[in-house]
């Protein structure tokens, strides 16, 4: 494959990131402070402190414990923000927010490139298919809304993603079980979720060393050994904010009575929240209308094969029997995040899509990829056209026109 190609294709689809960002400051400029948790976060870091400087103007999504406000949510993008809040301090927040936001995304499809370019190489994917699937992820999934809206929510989402890729690229080349480890524990510490991805690599190194049981074992040593470090880590934080190895700091964030009442009265996590969830994730479609913008969504969620149509090749993704050890991986890469949000008190709130299915969406993506013909048919160009159209009409939709709760 040419490199050349590859510099273009790649350049091309950063300066359009750029591009619509610029233009969503002129056109549309995010309100001073709007989402910028992990801003003021690392703020309230160079003070000395964990929590917050000053009592924020808006107190949606911060938790208050013993008069002091703080950022419940995991602390990475805080950790990332920190040089530029240095330089920055709070001047500019929501611009400082967003543009690292598309640092993070761009640099979201560079990972996704080299991901691919190893998959082609192992003869996994077509060479021809290659630019149609990164011109899908940077442009067709709900990555591109997140990462170009630039706030609390979604920048925990778009740097999740960057180590969730570094852990599969990982996987995809050496597979140093330490390094995996490193890379997943990094996701984690911006999306929790993230390290329900761990099967991945249980199932990956199985099928690779399962005639070898002493490498076996040692390589899910080194790798759990390491993951448990990071879990440490995260609920030491929480004992030096709350008190408590186990208080996250959500049973008490100032949430919307819309799904503060599902929090506080089922709790975080609880079989109730099952249907609903699945319903937003898996069945919720677009909604029509008879005046412009005539195609909106419910920001209560919409179903991902519908945002995402190209998608659907998932359910192909295991035709190919040589390949099948990959599939079952990556399948396993995505049932227990998959199963731990459709557990969860709300579904994302105010979003275009399906945010949470961010979580595993890179082993989904590549599931999909694989479930396409080597070469791209009219049904695979024409899926992956629809999908960017939806995901490019969603950003627009949710940027200009901001659609009603509809429930």
């Amino acid at each position: 494959m040419k490199t050349k190609k590859q510099v273009v294709l790649f350049s091309t689809l950063a300066t359009i990131y750029l591009l619509i960002a610029l233009s969503q400051v002129l056109i549309h400029p995010p309100p001073m402070g709007s989402g910028s948790h992990f801003v003021v976060l690392a703020d309230g870091w160079l003070h000395g402190h964990l929590y917050i400087e000053q009592k924020p103007q808006s107190v949606s999504d911060f938790t208050n414990y013993h008069g002091h406000w703080y950022v419940a949510f995991p602390p990475l993008p805080a950790i990332l923000l920190l040089p530029f809040v240095a330089v920055f301090r709070l001047s500019y927040q929501s611009l400082l927010t967003l543009f690292f936001s598309i640092g993070m995304g761009i640099l979201n499809i560079w990972l996704m490139q080299q991901i691919l370019l190893r998959l082609v190489k192992k003869e996994v994917l077509g060479e021809r298919l290659f630019a149609w699937l990164l011109l899908f992820f940077a442009l067709g999934t709900e990555l591109l809304y997140t990462t170009l809206k630039g706030s609390v929510w979604f920048i925990a989402h778009v740097v999740a993603t960057t180590f969730v890729l570094c852990y599969i690229y990982e996987m995809l080349g050496k597979q140093r079980a330490w390094v995996a480890a490193i890379c997943l524990g990094l996701a984690s510490l911006s999306r929790s979720t993230a390290i329900f991805a761990f099967p991945f690599f249980l199932v990956y190194i199985f099928v690779r060393d399962r005639k070898a049981p002493l490498v076996l074992l040692r390589k899910w040593t080194t790798f759990g050994g390491v993951l448990v470090f990071f879990l440490m880590g995260m609920l030491l934080y929480n004992y030096v904010r709350f008190n408590s190895l186990l208080d996250f700091g959500y049973n008490n964030m100032s949430v919307n009575p819309l799904v503060g009442d599902n929090l506080h009265g089922y709790g975080q996590f609880n079989l109730h929240f099952l249907a609903t969830n699945a319903r937003f994730m898996l069945l919720e479609p677009p909604k029509l209308l008879l005046t412009f913008p005539y195609v909106t969504f419910n920001p209560f969620g919409t179903s991902i094969f519908l945002t995402m149509p190209a998608l659907l090749f998932a359910l192909l993704s295991f035709r190919r029997g040589g390949q099948r050890w990959l599939a079952t991986s990556l399948l396993a890469g995505c049932v227990l995040p998959a199963l731990v949000v459709l557990l969860y008190f709300n579904t994302g709130w105010y979003q275009f899509g399906y945010r949470f299915a961010l979580d595993f969406l890179p082993f989904l993506f590549l599931l999909g990829a694989m479930g396409m013909p080597q070469r791209p048919t009219w049904s695979v160009k024409l899926l992956i056209v629809l999908s960017i159209l939806i995901n490019v009409w969603g950003y627009i939709v949710f940027t200009y026109f901001r659609p009603p709760l509809l429930g």
